[in-house]
């Protein structure tokens, strides 16, 4: 596996100290953000940066497709 140095400054290591468990390291603590981060938080990063033609169109077929999905 190859490995990877980072430089971050100070005050944010030791935010991030405070918040990967005592037993983890730290490229498993951030392999755990990276794959716990929802799709909605990686959708939250895309906005603005998409135009939409017809936005109620879009809304009106997802809003069928979430009915379609619940049982």
């Amino acid at each position: 596996m190859a490995t990877k140095t980072i430089t971050i400054k100070q005050d944010v290591y030791k935010m991030l100290l405070s918040l990967k468990g005592t037993n983890e390291s730290f490229s498993n603590f951030f392999e755990r953000l990276v794959k716990s981060r929802s799709n909605v938080d990686k959708l939250r990063e895309l906005r603005g940066s998409v135009v939409f033609k017809d936005k109620e169109a879009l809304l009106r077929e997802l809003s069928v497709k979430k009915r379609e999905t619940r049982y």
